[in-house]
């Protein structure tokens, strides 16, 4: 009898332990509870809500500013939170997967609800209804989709084919969205949708700053090497060019070996560059890399082995057999 008593309450003291590790797991969770297709619309006292890597106030804001009423989630899925009397909503907002509390937004009835909404806290002056005007299709992947609202969160128009660069499309409406992205209204084989105008020829032509910072990190590259040249007092890149006696790396070789007007024309362009905007391109690449980085975390976040439940269950059981093994090899 009494080792029957021993051995129930090893069993129970393992449980017990158990559910206290279950309870960990779920304080940490990244993925929701389960998946969901809806919308929901920003509305709280505060004027606006933050997105948390985590369903928890406690967790890591993952926006630099807050969400503004009125903006529309979509919401994946769902995670309840029992303690404290709230759902959470999983979105990915500006390419960063987390959760939003639920409670400060209202749900939208339709899709067009959603975007009706965004389309309004954009502001008359940034939206045009009555757009009449062709852009061609200029995407870095050589192609890109149609979607069913101003935003990559509305999902491709289904059943579309992509749209190739070169290929003309005519804008019925365009507006710039309080994120800083614009969009524009298209058909495409008779299908009408929204188009990112920022991958298009014309946006690119009006907008060099932002096609430079892809053309600046080239050349940065390309002016290494005089920067290694700087180091022995060598103030320019022509004068790089000539100081041939000083052992350079094997670029600073090549640059000496073809001093070509494009070479040149690149350091100073580049040296000129930076001397104008090189700390504002910083700060946006550091906020960039930073969003990425949070996004990328927050969506492919795995359980790690010690966090699951079933691993501490299996062990507690294995060391419980052995305690038993032990006790009875001692009684005989």
């Amino acid at each position: 009898m009494k080792k029957l008593t021993k051995s129930f309450l090893v069993m129970i003291l393992g449980l017990l332990m158990s559910v206290n590790v279950m309870a960990d797991v779920q304080t940490g969770k990244t993925e929701p509870d389960y998946p969901t297709d809806y919308y929901m619309i920003v509305e709280s006292k505060a004027g606006g809500i933050d997105i948390y890597s985590q369903p928890d106030l406690e967790s890591t804001r993952l926006n630099d500013e807050q969400i503004p009423n009125g903006t529309a989630l979509h919401i994946e899925g769902e995670v309840e939170d029992t303690e404290n009397n709230r759902t959470w909503g999983y979105t990915e907002y500006h390419g960063m997967y987390g959760y939003a509390p639920l409670d400060e937004c209202r749900p939208a009835d339709s899709r067009k609800e959603a975007i009706d909404s965004e389309l309004y806290i954009a502001g008359k002056d940034y939206v045009n209804y009555n757009a009449d005007y062709d852009v061609k299709a200029d995407a870095e992947g050589g192609f890109q989709k149609l979607y069913q609202g101003p935003g990559t969160k509305y999902g491709e128009v289904p059943g579309v084919r992509d749209i190739e660069n070169g290929e003309t499309l005519h804008i019925t409406q365009d507006a710039e969205m309080v994120d800083g992205s614009h969009w524009g209204v298209t058909t495409v084989d008779g299908t009408e949708g929204w188009v990112d105008l920022e991958k298009t020829e014309e946006w690119k032509k009006e907008h060099p700053d932002t096609v430079e910072e892809s053309v600046d990190a080239v050349a940065e590259v390309s002016v290494t090497p005089t920067e290694v040249a700087k180091a022995t007092e060598t103030p320019t890149p022509t004068e790089a060019a000539e100081a041939t006696e000083t052992p350079a790396p094997t670029e600073t070789a090549e640059a000496t070996e073809t001093p070509t007007p494009t070479i040149t024309e690149e350091a100073d362009e580049a040296e000129n560059t930076e001397k104008d905007s090189k700390e504002p391109e910083a700060e946006n690449t550091d906020t960039k890399d930073i969003r990425e980085a949070s996004g990328q975390n927050v969506k492919a976040a795995k359980t790690k082995w010690y966090q699951n439940p079933f691993t501490w269950i299996i062990g507690i059981a294995v060391l419980a057999v052995i305690g038993l093994l032990v006790y009875h090899n001692k009684k005989k």
